[in-house]
């Protein structure tokens, strides 16, 4: 099955309505997902390469900003839950709270944020640009499909990219957490590790890297529809990472609080 490439769309203003955007970003999705499963078996090198550099560009270049970023996290987290929790007589169990805490939330919806701030508004602007200079219309005229060739490796990367950070950030806020605990805080490793031990359950995590391929998918549909429906001239690049990076931010977080109230009222879910 072929799917020919669509022909070009006439010039889009920001002022798009909410039902044009959602069906716009619907059959970016369908669209991305059917090419999603070619380029994943594909072994042609101008594919595999394209791949590797979006995950190099999304990934190991935001590597760094994760790290210090979850660090950071998991001290305040420590600090701020064992503050709260000290009242009651219960802040020796906060590395518990924190740690079921940071696997289900703090770690794929921090390094969401982060990759909406870095890289959301940079897949915007790279095809607002490729849009405004005419390289998107020399696509279609060679009978491409700019989804196919832009815009599928750039998900494909990203859904690479997301889990694997946020097992890092769950590791490294864990680190945050420990070094606030021990340090600063007066607990001992051995306690630490203990009830790291107990609160620490795999269904957790895989909670929390199934939100961050949701996550995703949100962030690189969002911000690849903002760049290609983008007006063509110079300042609607500016427009279109500006607008990525807003609705990314608020999709995410909606999609954040839909999946925790899916668990609330079905606790047995998961």
């Amino acid at each position: 099955m072929t799917l020919s490439a669509p022909p070009a769309p006439a010039s889009q203003s920001p002022g798009r309505s909410t039902q044009a955007r959602f069906i716009s970003r619907g059959r970016l999705a369908a669209r991305s997902l059917y090419w999603l499963g070619w380029l994943a078996f594909s072994r042609r090198a101008v594919v595999t390469s394209g791949v590797e550099r979006e995950v190099y560009a999304l990934g190991i270049g935001a590597l760094r900003l994760v790290a210090s970023a979850s660090l950071l996290v998991g001290l305040i987290a420590i600090f701020q839950v064992a503050t709260q929790l000290a009242p009651y007589g219960a802040e020796p169990v906060s590395p518990r709270v924190v740690t079921w805490f940071a696997a289900r939330e703090l770690g794929p919806v921090v390094v969401a944020l982060l990759i909406v701030a870095r890289s959301s508004a940079a897949i915007a602007g790279e095809l607002a640009s490729m849009n405004a200079t005419g390289e998107i219309d020399a696509l279609r005229a060679m009978g491409l499909d700019p989804v196919k060739y832009l815009v599928s490796p750039k998900l494909l990367a990203v859904i690479i990219v997301l889990p694997a950070l946020t097992i890092i950030a769950d590791a490294l806020i864990l680190g945050g957490v420990w070094i606030g605990s021990t340090v600063f805080l007066g607990y001992s490793t051995d306690r630490f590790a203990g009830q790291i031990r107990e609160a620490f359950l795999t269904r957790d995590l895989a909670v929390g890297i199934g939100k961050s391929i949701i996550f995703a998918l949100i962030i690189a549909v969002i911000a690849s529809d903002e760049g290609l429906s983008a007006e063509r001239r110079a300042s609607a690049i500016g427009e279109a990472a500006t607008r990525a990076v807003v609705y990314s931010l608020i999709v995410v977080l909606g999609a954040d609080t839909f999946v925790n109230a899916i668990f609330y009222f079905i606790p047995g879910l998961i």
